[in-house]
């Protein structure tokens, strides 16, 4: 009998949220909730990433302004220890997502190299 593949899908989603990896990640993003200082600098960086990546996908001129503000929050942020372990445990969690994208992707990618 086959797996059906939304159950071995439903089975990864569990896998992952038992990794070190996310288990890291949750402990982390908690810490920056603890943070009255570092939970509000992180969510300035949050909507100052997403205000500018709405402005690329619509096409608009990101200004030299609005480029030195995300890069001075990101020095800022990076600077704090409870944001810098978050940031690093995005970043641990995010290279195990690609992974597996690899992955998963195979199957597609060898249609078209083929």
């Amino acid at each position: 009998m086959s797996t059906n593949i939304y159950d071995t899908a439903n089975s990864l989603e569990k896998e992952l949220r038992d990794s070190e990896e996310y288990i890291t990640l949750v402990a982390a993003f908690n810490e920056v909730k603890k943070d009255e200082a570092a939970s509000k600098m992180y969510h300035e960086f949050q909507e100052v990433q997403m205000k500018l990546q709405q402005k690329q996908m619509s096409g608009e001129q990101i200004t030299e302004d609005e480029i030195a503000e995300a890069q001075q929050l990101a020095q800022t942020s990076g600077d704090n220890e409870v944001i810098k372990d978050l940031m690093e445990s995005e970043q641990r969690l995010s290279t195990l997502i690609e992974d597996l994208n690899r992955i998963i992707m195979k199957p597609v990618q060898d249609v078209y190299q083929a």
